[in-house]
């Protein structure tokens, strides 16, 4: 991690004296957030992990001692304003934020067993519960001489998946909430940053998909993307994404079915 990033555009590591800012990453025992969480504690920034398995939790936290960890469902989002707001109380370091958690129903919306419950659990998940913790540490973040929001999303945010509707609208809906709150957010100390990812080889995406990128590269990815300041982080293949929606649009929606 560099510490010091060209033009202190980047957060991480462009903390006070006592240290770099303390980075919340969510979805942060498996896959992507885990391997934020590591690289991220691997390069001397403290990190709050938050996950809903107490197990995996303790064992991420036993690999770094840089790595504290809270247990937290985000789809009980009813309470998740609540417990935000005790995050803050007792790391008050915090100072970016990665809504990286999401889950994904790779189903068609008739299919026999998926109903109200799954759509409801996909769009808490997914969309509610990073817009709610967005808004309820927005203050805390405004207060810092630099702070970062950084929401992860997907190239099926521009091109929905015939088996993924569901998971495709809520990463639109994080893409748009993302340069929503950028607009919103302008001449404030708080930068909005949206990391779109290709298809990762993670446990949401076994037995489906080819390309896969590591979850490794991915959040390396990520976090070399935040310390450039860069507003959009487009992820190994996702590259492509704005240049074949202008050029070729039919040729990326005929990737995307094969994600």
């Amino acid at each position: 991690m560099n510490s010091k990033s060209r033009n202190n555009r980047g957060t991480l590591g462009a903390g006070s004296h006592s240290g770099p800012p303390r980075v919340l990453v969510t979805g942060a025992t498996a896959g992507i957030g885990e391997e934020l969480a590591l690289q991220l504690a691997q390069a001397g920034v403290p990190v709050l992990a938050l996950g809903r398995s107490v197990q995996r939790l303790q064992a991420l936290k036993a690999r770094n001692p840089l790595i504290d960890t809270v247990v937290c469902d985000l789809a009980d989002v009813a309470s998740l304003t609540n417990q935000a707001v005790q995050w803050v109380k007792d790391f008050p370091d915090l100072a970016c934020v990665i809504n990286n958690a999401g889950v994904q129903d790779n189903v068609r919306m008739d299919e026999d067993g998926y109903g109200p419950a799954q759509v409801r659990l996909e769009v808490d998940i997914n969309l509610v519960a990073p817009v709610l913790l967005t808004q309820t540490l927005l203050s805390h973040l405004k207060s810092k001489p630099q702070a970062t929001v950084v929401n992860i999303t997907s190239g099926l945010a521009f091109v929905p998946k015939r088996t993924a509707a569901v998971y495709s609208a809520t990463k639109a809906g994080l893409h748009l909430f993302s340069e929503g709150l950028r607009v919103q957010l302008q001449g404030s100390a708080v930068r909005v940053i949206e990391a779109v990812m290709p298809i990762v080889d993670t446990a949401m995406t076994q037995g489906r998909g080819t390309g896969k990128i590591s979850a490794a590269q991915a959040a390396s990815e990520v976090i070399a993307g935040i310390n450039k300041g860069r507003p959009v982080i487009w992820v190994g293949k996702a590259r492509a994404v704005p240049v074949l929606q202008r050029l070729a649009p039919s040729v990326l929606a005929g990737i995307m079915q094969r994600s």
